[in-house]
């Protein structure tokens, strides 16, 4: 019962966070920093760190998941991981080209914020698909 909760908890952190940066935070910088640049560094400061918070939340619900069951593969496991996965390719792997692209004035910038866009929003389903299925959980 306590890992079950601790599992709510963390994930409800993620799923939260990860909206408070996307729904709110994000554009809010950009909706009140007059000079783009400034408030693009500050939504990137933000989604640096809820990428790393969702590293630390990934890995502790994956192990929470993997002690807390006898199945060596399941949804209820890989989706934490699926979270992780995208919160890394995101940050290290889009980003940078992202960054590259904006500060160099680059056509693509805005084709790579449509992937990183994409990328956060595949993490964002992880986290959700994983908190829509822990309630059948707790009946059992």
């Amino acid at each position: 019962m306590i890992s079950l909760r601790a599992r709510w908890f963390l994930a409800a952190l993620w799923l939260g966070g990860m909206v408070a940066v996307g729904l709110i935070g994000a554009p809010t910088a950009f909706a009140t920093v007059p000079e783009k640049m400034v408030a693009a560094a500050v939504a990137s400061r933000m989604f640096y760190i809820m990428a790393l918070a969702a590293i630390g939340f990934g890995v502790l619900i994956a192990v929470l998941e993997r002690v807390g069951s006898k199945a060596t593969m399941s949804a209820d496991f890989l989706l934490p991981l699926g979270g992780i996965f995208f919160a890394v390719l995101g940050e290290f792997g889009v980003v940078p080209r992202l960054l590259q692209a904006a500060y160099s004035h680059s056509p693509q910038a805005g084709v790579w914020h449509g992937i990183a866009s994409l990328v956060f929003a595949l993490q964002a389903a992880c986290v959700a698909a994983y908190v829509w299925r822990l309630p059948a959980r707790s009946r059992n």
